[in-house]
């Protein structure tokens, strides 16, 4: 409709109607006045004798003018408004993405209803925005059909974690402008109120769950074992009924009862032969996200390690000790090389491989000076000032090097990428004369640099990963390379480094070609999202509405000329009242 009232509270204004006309129906008391002779008494009809008391109504001018007075006071009052001509309906409504709104996802739709119930005018007059809180994701919809925005609905799927909501915020007022209305519907009332002028509508309560809330798999024995957590988030004790699934069979149901706030862990072994995935089911309650644990059974790269010099068993003592790293004595199937280095020794130029210096004289003093690491991933957060070393000649640097690790101006450690591709850790110090070994900083040292070879190599592997990790996945870069497919979905290799696990839990891949690459698992285990005990109602709806009438309506022009009138309704209604000799009784005065 094109009129409203600004004010609807100025409505009680209209009590003053019977409170006038009630005053009216009494009658006030007569006054005697002693006369000389009856007969000029006129004949009256009998009045009350008793005092003020309901008789009948007694109109006057001074009776209708209250009444209008009071009917203009009620008009200004309640403030109407009506809608300008021009005016456009600009309304952006933002979902909250957080994966706890599955839960409320039906009372969440209905808060939308009831924002769009909000429209008035013409439908052709409105700008219709609908978004995600997701500041990665494109707009929903943008129109001017209600019906068209409720069909868009479909499309929001939340299932973020906590995140911050102002970068969908700022773009919902860029679309609507100043003065257009932004929405906010989420399950919880916020700490603060919202940036850009937001309206909030909570739809949440307070809900029991029980869901997964993580998972280890460890290898014992040659058995695999998985430990999964599952976690009581209600105010009150639960009962659930969990199974687990693996190569189409299943489980017979057991019970599990926890305490309010409890978390217990369930364990159990994966199936031997080739069934590599399996999944763990709980049963069903108002968040499905953490209900279903899919896992497979880890398959880590193995590396492959050859010492050149055989002897030397030191190198094969130190790497014996790595996981997945296998010794082989072939260079040609290793994937990288170890090696003391002897004056005829040269690096490989297209190898991978960690090197030390040949075993120094027993008589060279060891080496001083302070110990300074420069700032890299490799020697990030390691303390290297128990290292001693021997003093020995150093290797002449190259264009290529990056010192890691300095004592006074003399290179100890240093990382030399090979034209040909070859990546190499030169140890510029006797493995045999020093104390590394017995220093966990070189230990994690090998450690990474290892690992980095490991997530370059291009071999299949199996791991479990929570839901939209980030995935780093090895493949091919060359010009013939096939893109990567996750699942059935097809990722160009420019956007390889953007890769993360699907949003929802599941089993999933991702090959090149024929090639396949990762076979995994993705979970939900976010406890935060997870707790919708901390849920509650909580409505703006009526500010929404306030912000359009002010936006979009205009005030009565006239209200000035009403008001004076209510003045001169005022003066005459106090002129009529008074009897021509109470004015003269008041001009005496």
């Amino acid at each position: 409709m094109s009129f409203t009232l600004a004010n609807t509270w100025g409505l009680w204004a209209l009590l003053g109607l019977p409170i006038i006309i009630a005053i009216h129906f009494l009658q006030r008391r007569n006054r005697r006045v002693p006369a000389t002779t009856l007969f000029l008494l006129q004949q009256m009809k009998r009045e009350s004798r008793t005092g003020s008391r309901f008789e009948r109504l007694r109109t006057s001018i001074p009776f209708w003018l209250q009444l209008l007075m009071v009917l203009l006071l009620t008009w200004l009052l309640v403030q109407p408004r009506w809608l300008k001509h021009d005016a456009v309906q600009r309304i952006a409504i933002v979902m909250d993405s957080s994966a706890s709104m599955q839960a409320f996802r039906e009372p969440a739709l209905h808060a939308v209803d009831e924002v769009l119930g909000l429209l008035e005018g013409p439908l052709a007059r409105a700008e219709l925005t609908l978004l995600s809180s997701d500041s990665e994701a494109p707009s929903l919809y943008h129109g001017t059909m209600p019906g068209e925005l409720r069909q868009s609905l479909a499309q929001w799927q939340p299932l973020l974690g906590v995140h911050d909501f102002t970068p969908a915020l700022r773009v919902a007022r860029g679309l609507v402008g100043s003065q257009g209305v932004v929405v906010l519907i989420t399950d919880h009332p916020l700490s603060a109120p919202p940036l850009f002028a937001a309206q909030v509508i909570s739809v949440g309560q307070p809900t029991d769950n029980v869901g997964w809330a993580g998972v280890t798999v460890e290898e014992k024995d040659g058995q695999w074992l998985w430990h999964a957590l599952v976690k009581n988030y209600s105010l009150t004790a639960q009962e659930r009924q969990w199974r687990a699934q693996a190569g189409g069979a299943e489980s017979p149901p057991k019970s599990v009862k926890l305490a309010p706030g409890e978390t217990q862990t369930l364990s159990g072994p994966f199936p031997t032969g080739e069934v590599q995935q399996i999944s763990l089911h709980l049963s069903d309650d108002a968040l499905s996200l953490d209900n279903d644990l899919p896992l497979v059974r880890p398959q880590p790269k193995v590396l492959s390690l050859c010492p050149l010099e055989e002897k030397t068993p030191i190198l094969a003592d130190l790497f014996s000790r790595y996981a997945h790293l296998r010794l082989v004595s072939i260079p040609g199937e290793s994937d990288l090389v170890a090696a003391v280095m002897t004056p005829t020794f040269a690096l490989p130029e297209q190898r991978h491989g960690i090197f030390f210096q040949a075993p120094a004289d027993d008589s060279a003093p060891y080496l001083k000076g302070s110990i300074v690491a420069e700032p890299h991933a490799l020697v990030e957060g390691l303390n290297w000032q128990g290292l001693l070393v021997r003093e020995s000649k150093a290797m002449p640097r190259q264009s290529q090097d990056r010192v890691l690790l300095w004592q006074g101006e003399r290179p100890l450690i240093v990382l030399r990428i090979m034209p040909a591709g070859g990546r190499q850790l030169i140890c510029q110090f006797d493995l045999e004369t020093s104390n590394a070994r017995k220093l966990p900083a070189f230990a994690v040292l090998l450690h990474r640099f290892l690992e980095g070879l490991r997530e370059d190599k291009l071999a299949p592997e199996a791991a479990n990963f929570d839901v939209r990790q980030q995935l780093h996945v090895a493949h091919r870069h060359d010009a013939e390379a096939a893109p990567l497919k996750l699942g059935t979905q097809e990722v160009p290799l420019s956007q390889a480094r953007l890769l993360r696990a699907p949003a929802k839990p599941g089993h999933f891949t991702i090959r090149q070609g024929e090639a396949l690459f990762l076979t995994a698992a993705a979970h939900f285990a976010d406890t935060r999202e997870a707790d919708l005990t901390q849920a509650k109602p909580f409505n703006e709806l009526d500010k929404v509405k306030a912000v359009q009438i002010e936006t979009l309506h205009e005030a009565d022009p006239n209200w000035r000329l009403w008001l004076l009138i209510l003045l001169l309704l005022l003066l005459a209604s106090w002129w009529f009242t008074l009897s021509k000799r109470e004015l003269k009784e008041a001009a005496r005065v």
